[in-house]
């Protein structure tokens, strides 16, 4: 025994019947998306199934005339091909479209009429009222000039459509945006697209006071796979353009251009730092050392301007030119070396030293010299070799 089919549940979801005539299914998704969409307070999730709902009942509806003429002595809601249960806006609305396509067809569309009038009030049958055969009335003489069929208006192009979009040069991992608005003023499409050519993403708001009017919002994918970070190239050439495509085939093509730099990459010449050979101060003291200050330097160079913040061990510290500490950044240009200055901190070297001094031994501290730039970390090692002076061990 063969198990009839079960009717697709997305009638239901537009509040329509089974084989519902097509026009009527139009009518019925725009009244629903227009009551859920996200943009106007509604459920996003209802949202996306009436727009399921609509694209899987497309071109299955059935013939207007042929229909109403089929349940042209049923209850109301069967002649409109909405659910029993259903809005009566919606019931309007439908029998709106409903008698506007049946126009040649007058029986038929006073018969929508009335069912409009009359939905929700439950209508008994005539007894013994026969089905109606005939399908469809005979067609009325053609006049004698009939009126050009009326075309749908369709949106124009929108006003604030930008020549060009130019990005300029763009530092790595930068959070500039460049944003327009489009304004159609008359024939406002419900909604548009846009595709932004990669590395980009594009976003789109609707305006919520203003039918027609939509904000567009690009931005830089920086974890995107069209980055190479190759360090033989400098940067990322965006170059490409922005379409805009809205109801009923408008399209329009924005031209993009601008630079995306790679991440800096800095080098340090030379790659460690060896300050020699020196001679512990006879006191730990500040001020009283015995030898001139231990000193050494490294250059710094970057592909791209950079900000480094350096962090040497405890045993040495950056200094200037004259000798005083300094703990800033250090601000490189491209291709532009930058010398780096450190001396040595002798108290943490005496007082880890003490034993060794006490035999006149000589000790070598070591580390590692960070630098750091973004998200990347370049270490240096450095050492010196400390002789013990006389009293360096003394406190």
């Amino acid at each position: 025994m063969a198990v009839p089919a079960r009717p697709s549940p997305h009638w239901s979801r537009l509040g329509l019947l089974d084989g519902a005539p097509e026009c009527v299914i139009e009518t019925a998704w725009r009244w629903q998306i227009a009551r859920h969409h996200p943009d106007r307070g509604g459920d996003a999730e209802i949202a996306r199934a009436v727009n399921v709902a609509r694209d899987a009942l497309r071109g299955r509806g059935s013939k207007a005339n042929e229909y109403v003429a089929r349940h042209y002595e049923s209850q109301p809601w069967l002649v409109l091909g909405v659910t029993r249960g259903a809005e009566p806006e919606l019931a309007r609305r439908v029998g709106a479209q409903l008698a506007a396509t049946l126009e040649t067809h007058r029986r038929l569309a006073d018969r929508v009429a009335w069912a409009v009038a009359n939905f929700g009030k439950p209508v008994t049958p005539s007894p013994g009222a026969a089905p109606r055969v005939r399908v469809t009335p005979p067609p009325r003489p053609p006049r004698a000039m009939p009126a050009a069929p009326r075309m749908p208006a369709t949106p124009g192009m929108p006003e604030g459509l930008p020549a060009r979009v130019d990005f300029g040069t763009l530092g790595w991992g930068a959070a500039d945006a460049r944003r327009f608005r489009l304004t159609w003023r008359r024939h406002q499409p419900y909604e548009i697209s846009v595709d932004a050519p990669a590395p980009l993403r594009a976003r789109v708001a609707s305006s919520k006071a203003m039918p027609g009017r939509f904000a567009i919002e690009l931005h830089v994918d920086w974890q995107h796979d069209a980055f190479t970070h190759e360090p033989s190239l400098r940067g990322h050439t965006l170059d490409g353009p922005l379409v805009v495509r809205w109801a009923g085939g408008g399209e329009a093509r924005i031209p993009i251009h601008g630079v995306a730099l790679y991440p800096a990459i800095v080098s340090v010449s030379p790659q460690s730092l060896d300050l020699g050979t020196v001679v512990a101060p006879s006191r730990r003291f500040v001020g009283e050392p015995a030898q001139p200050p231990a000193r050494g330097a490294l250059a710094l160079i970057s592909s791209a301007p950079a900000v480094v913040s350096v962090t040497p061990p405890a045993w040495l510290r950056r200094v200037d030119g004259s000798g005083r500490a300094r703990s800033d950044d250090i601000v490189v240009a491209t291709n532009t070396p930058v010398r780096v200055e450190f001396a040595v901190v002798w108290q943490p070297i005496i007082e880890r030293a003490a034993a060794s001094f006490a035999v006149e031994r000589s000790v070598r501290p070591t580390g590692t010299i960070s630098f750091r730039w973004g998200d990347r970390t370049l270490e240096v090692p450095a050492q010196v070799l400390v002789r013990p002076g006389k009293g360096a061990s003394s406190t």
